[in-house]
């Protein structure tokens, strides 16, 4: 083909327009900092900065609900820190006032200083956050969690009750990653105790090895139900031995020190190394306390004239969790099953060490409540329901017992929450990582490389300065030049 001068004009046009193009480009690319600033520039390099970008959307979104997160389960390890430091106080306040040389003044201010942790442990209960869903409410977290219904005479709590969800709300902070935020205060308030059954009185009376399966409260009565004593000192049983009696325990465990005089006629005797009571032969039911207040009532009218010495005793008894419907014979074993009649409910007792008739409250592992404990404390404190002194003392014990297990149980949650929120911050230091690496390899992929690129566009500018002047002499070619 024959290159005529308009074929080279349009030519060297297309090149000088190529060059420009070229030319603001890389001007573009060092004034952007962009090396992409078109999906043409590099459709590859586009389309993984496209895929980058959305995977740091992502992460930024994680990071938002990871914050959101740690930030709920912090109040929620405030709050469960509260609820321990409450009961621990209140279960203070109960042992002090569980004396009996109390005048009535003091355990009224004790009685109105656990109903005031009552109303403090409501208001950590019903924690609202800021976005207005309650702490403890779970997957009903818009509706108060704990609400008092009903009473007393005096105006205060009787009766308080959960009316959230049984469930968690769960929180999604990364792909395929929860944690439990907003807990259910079920599991807080009315938490399900496990272990052994706890045995409050001075029976003797412990846990077996079996497996219980009462549940809630129950009572075990322990009774007398006869006393034998080794031969040749001549004692016998008291005429009101049998109801009276309150001494137990298999041969050898409890024990008479007997001195008779030489006539017979009078002497001195002593239970268990108690203090010794002087007797005369005429005594038919003569009590004897020992030093744990065990007491055996003796018939000494054939005492053995000048005995010296220990008499063993043996004093049966039965045990009952059913008032005494249903009896077994104590057997001073390591474990015996004692069925309740009424329930079916079994007890496994430990009634090895059983000395002195009586009862214990049996607590058995199961749902409890914190309001109810500390209501029952309160009002066993004022003593509304009239009392013994002993059965408030023993009442007292045993709520106090329970309260020992409940702020055990609430050490779950609380480490549970503690974990997660450690969890988070771990989770938050690699997702911060993970994105900045992610940030990295796009800006590798998108930013100019200064030095190369103003390499490029002076070359660019000297090849451009170079075709205009070439241009520059093809046009300015004369008739003479040609024929030259």
């Amino acid at each position: 083909m024959r290159v005529t001068s308009e074929i080279q004009s349009q030519q060297t046009i297309l090149n000088l327009q190529n060059n420009y193009s070229i030319l603001s480009k890389l001007q573009n690319q060092i004034s952007s900092g962009h090396r992409i600033n078109s999906p043409s520039d590099d459709p590859l390099g586009t389309a993984q900065i496209l895929e980058n970008n959305t995977q740091d959307a992502q992460l930024t979104t994680n990071l938002a609900s990871i914050a959101n997160a740690a930030n709920t389960l912090q109040s929620s390890v405030n709050a469960l820190t509260q609820v321990q430091h409450i009961i621990t106080s209140a279960h203070s306040l109960a042992a002090t006032a569980n004396n009996p040389a109390n005048q009535p003044a003091a355990n009224a201010a004790f009685a109105a200083q656990i109903d005031a942790a009552i109303q403090q442990l409501l208001g950590v209960a019903n924690t609202k956050q800021p976005d207005g869903t309650y702490l403890f409410g779970g997957t009903a977290s818009t509706t108060q969690p704990f609400t008092v219904t009903s009473k007393n005479s005096g105006g205060l709590a009787a009766g308080i009750a959960y009316h959230g969800s049984q469930q968690n709300s769960e929180a999604i902070v990364g792909q395929g990653q929860t944690v439990s935020t907003l807990i259910a205060g079920s599991s807080v308030f009315q938490p399900n105790l496990t272990g052994a059954t706890v045995y409050s009185g001075i029976t003797g009376a412990k846990p077996g090895t079996g497996s219980d399966t009462g549940t809630g409260q129950a009572t075990l009565q322990v009774v007398h139900t006869s006393t034998a004593f080794a031969g040749g000192s001549g004692i016998a049983a008291g005429a009101s031995s049998a109801a009276n009696d309150t001494v137990l325990g298999p041969s050898g465990t409890n024990s008479l020190k007997l001195t008779v005089s030489a006539d017979g006629l009078t002497g001195t005797v002593s239970l268990n190394g108690g203090p010794a009571i002087a007797f005369t032969n005429s005594n038919s039911d003569l009590k004897v306390t020992g030093p744990s207040g065990e007491v055996v009532q003796l018939d000494t009218t054939a005492v053995t004239a000048g005995f010296k010495g220990n008499v063993a005793i043996t004093a049966d008894g039965t045990l009952s969790t059913d008032g005494g419907a249903t009896t077994t014979p104590i057997d001073f074993s390591s474990n015996q099953a004692i069925t309740n009649g009424t329930t079916g409910a079994t007890t496994n007792i430990n009634s090895t060490n059983i000395r002195l008739a009586g009862n214990s409250q049996l607590d058995y592992p199961g749902q409890a409540d914190i309001f109810q404990t500390l209501i029952s404390i309160r009002d066993t404190i004022n003593n509304t329901q009239g009392l013994s002194a002993s059965d408030r003392t023993t009442t007292l014990n045993q709520k106090l017992g329970e309260l020992e297990r409940i702020n055990s149980a609430v050490a779950t949650p609380l480490g549970t929450q503690s974990t997660q929120s450690q969890f988070l911050s771990n989770l938050k230091d690699r997702t911060t990582t993970q994105q900045s690496s992610l940030q990295q390899a796009t800006s590798n992929i998108q930013s100019t490389d200064y030095a190369s690129t103003i390499v490029a566009l002076q070359r660019q500018q000297n090849l451009y300065q170079a075709s205009l002047e070439v241009v520059a002499k093809l046009n300015n070619l004369s008739l003479a030049s040609f024929i030259q």
